[in-house]
């Protein structure tokens, strides 16, 4: 939290929410408490109100007037949308890193690999999506794109919460080892292989979306 507490007061509470909404400690359909989670986050009802319209123009929260204001469900079609842009982006990126990444920076992605396979023994779901979240970034960064991953960035707590639901319904393994062939083939300079498995772990979703949904149909836009 610590390192989120940076910016001004709107941008900490826009962080925040972001976390627990991905994270689903705030649910779908939720209706967010103003007083308490001000109070959580040490801020005043401004910078709060000017969080939740934030997150209202990116679809994460609903504001109902004279009613109030809830977390969005997960809509299905945005979802399948943002997977289809990243899928796009991500396998363009493993190319391009076949060629620009150095030893350094391969290694920072075994690092980060390594660490992953420590978490995912201890079940630290929350963990795991951090280390994946920065596999992709650092993946982003070292290609020189990190405006697409800005923009990828703004949209990506739609794809997330499904990541989330995932890792509790189905094993994180494919996922694990879609990251390690990933740099395998990037260390070998193999571009084919690297855009398929980049592909390859994108479609994840669509692989795993009946289950997430039979499981955690509540939570879905009707």
């Amino acid at each position: 939290m610590d390192s989120r507490r940076q910016g001004s007061a709107k941008d900490y509470v826009v962080q925040e929410l972001i976390h627990d909404i991905i994270n689903i400690k705030l649910k779908p359909g939720e209706k967010l408490c103003e007083p308490a989670l001000c109070e959580r986050f040490g801020v005043s009802r401004t910078p709060f109100r000017e969080a939740e319209l934030e997150l209202a123009q990116r679809k994460l929260i609903v504001v109902r007037p004279k009613i109030g204001t809830f977390v969005s469900f997960i809509d299905k079609e945005l979802v399948e949308e943002v997977r289809h842009l990243r899928s796009v982006l991500e396998a363009e990126l493993a190319v391009m890193a076949c060629s620009m990444l150095t030893k350094k920076d391969i290694d920072r992605l075994w690092e980060n690999v390594a660490v992953w396979e420590m978490y995912m023994q201890r079940g630290d779901y929350e963990k795991i999506l951090q280390l994946d979240q920065s596999f992709h970034a650092m993946v982003y960064e070292m290609c020189g794109r990190t405006y697409w991953h800005e923009l990828v960035e703004s949209i990506s707590p739609h794809f997330d919460r499904t990541t989330v639901l995932s890792f509790q319904c189905r094993p994180t393994d494919s996922i694990l080892s879609d990251h390690k062939n990933l740099v395998e083939a990037i260390e070998k300079k193999d571009t084919g292989l690297a855009g398929q498995v980049a592909r390859q772990h994108m479609e994840r979703y669509s692989e795993n979306i009946d289950t997430i949904y039979e499981q955690f149909s509540e939570y879905f836009a009707k």
